[in-house]
């Protein structure tokens, strides 16, 4: 559905399918009208009208081939709440023979820079500013070619953390002003874009259409805003409607282990906050799961459905490759595998699921999700750099791998 309903930008100026696929342009070259009919989009539509698969969509169908829903199921399937084929049934009638479309796009996936207030594990400086650690761990993402690294040295952001591609462009504003009419749905991430100026700036830009639009984030949930009066309450109320999905990696110790600079206890007591904005249609606790918190997923899923009352969603860490569940030596992932099924049984008594029956299949899928990638792929040789990874990042941290997930030090 995706390249017939929107784009996505990347912080490093590229333009996206969505936010998951491989650049399909730059802001830096183009605007967002030459990339939406450029001749990247326009194979694109005709691939996956046609039965191949785009190159650029490669995450998402790596991802189904390892028995797991990706994103891009998610919205063919209409698994959650703003699946396009729900949303945008007939969009694929306004394509011209040519594969042209009219620039008017009702979705726009938003990451403007890497402005952010944590350091996660799984992340790295060109999504954080924080990550003033990367020279630990820039080996492992050379090892394996990840354009990451790359990236990180071109745009020279061990000495200029910020990155700034959008900031004074044309080629976006002008473009995304001429978007505002026909926007439905406009979603943020970063970085972290509740403390983004830009954020703001688009949102004023948006309020005079408020009305037609729904707003999403993918927020660290640390913050409301910026000083100035700019903050979620001043702004969101002028929105049709608010979708949060909060970034959860874990909960109590292993939250704050994951996602450095992050407190547990701040980002639950922010739930609450959050759940009294009249306009908030659902918060999502977002789970990227990875080494250090795959044997406490039971733990996480009970706590968001029958202590938290939020959506439990999850994504795979894929890189750096070390992060990955598929690292685990096998009596660990026997014994995940063991929990998740256990969980599985609980899940219909869990409070929440009880009130939104609709959670109980989705809740079921992303379970089945996680053991079938854990199922698909053996990197087990890639364990002790796993363990090397994280020990560097444990020594600049001053944090502990084995204490946090005690089931690993046997294997150390």
């Amino acid at each position: 559905m995706h390249p017939f309903t929107g784009l996505a930008t990347r912080e490093d100026g590229a333009v996206k399918v969505c936010c998951r696929s491989h650049p399909i342009g730059f802001i830096q070259d183009q605007s967002l009208e030459e990339i939406w009919n450029g001749d990247n989009m326009k194979r694109i539509r005709k691939q996956v009208l046609t039965g191949y698969r785009p190159p650029e969509c490669e995450p998402c169908f790596s991802l189904e081939d390892q028995g797991v829903e990706s994103l891009r199921l998610r919205h063919v399937n209409g698994t959650i709440p703003e699946a396009r084929i729900k949303l945008y049934p007939m969009a694929v009638n306004k394509m011209n023979d040519d594969y042209t479309m009219p620039f008017e796009i009702p979705t726009m996936e938003i990451k403007l820079n890497n402005l952010c207030n944590l350091k996660c594990r799984m992340c790295n400086p060109t999504d954080s500013t924080s990550w003033n650690d990367w020279q630990e761990v820039e080996e492992f993402y050379d090892k394996e070619n990840n354009f990451i690294s790359e990236n990180v040295r071109k745009l020279n952001l061990i000495k200029k953390p910020y990155l700034d591609k959008f900031e004074d462009n044309p080629n976006w504003w002008d473009s995304f002003e001429k978007l505002l009419p026909y926007f439905r749905r406009v979603e943020f991430a970063g970085g972290e874009p509740l403390m983004d100026p830009q954020h703001y700036r688009i949102l004023d830009m948006l309020k005079p259409y408020g009305k037609d639009i729904e707003i999403k984030y993918a927020t660290n949930g640390t913050t409301f805003g910026i000083k100035g009066g700019r903050n979620v309450h001043e702004y969101w109320p002028y929105f049709r409607s608010v979708a949060v999905n909060i970034s959860i990696d874990g909960i109590g110790t292993v939250y704050d282990y994951i996602r450095g600079n992050g407190n547990w206890d701040e980002v639950v007591q922010n739930i609450q906050e959050f759940k009294k904005i009249p306009n908030v249609s659902r918060i999502v606790g977002a789970v990227a799961v990875q080494v250090s918190n795959v044997l406490t997923l039971d733990k996480m899923i009970e706590c968001f459905l029958d202590e938290l009352d939020i959506v439990f969603y999850t994504n795979m860490v894929k890189y750096p490759s070390q992060l990955s569940i598929q690292v685990l030596p096998k009596y660990l992932k026997l014994l995940a595998i063991q929990r998740l099924e256990f969980v599985k049984e609980r899940v219909p008594e869990f409070r929440y699921v009880k009130q939104n029956p609709i959670l109980l299949n989705l809740t079921l899928g992303q379970i089945e999700g996680v053991i079938n990638y854990i199922k698909a792929v053996d990197q087990s040789d890639k364990w002790e750099e796993c363990i090397e990874f994280n020990k560097k990042l444990d020594a600049s941290r001053n944090q502990s791998f084995e204490t946090v997930t005690p089931e690993f030090k046997r294997y150390l």
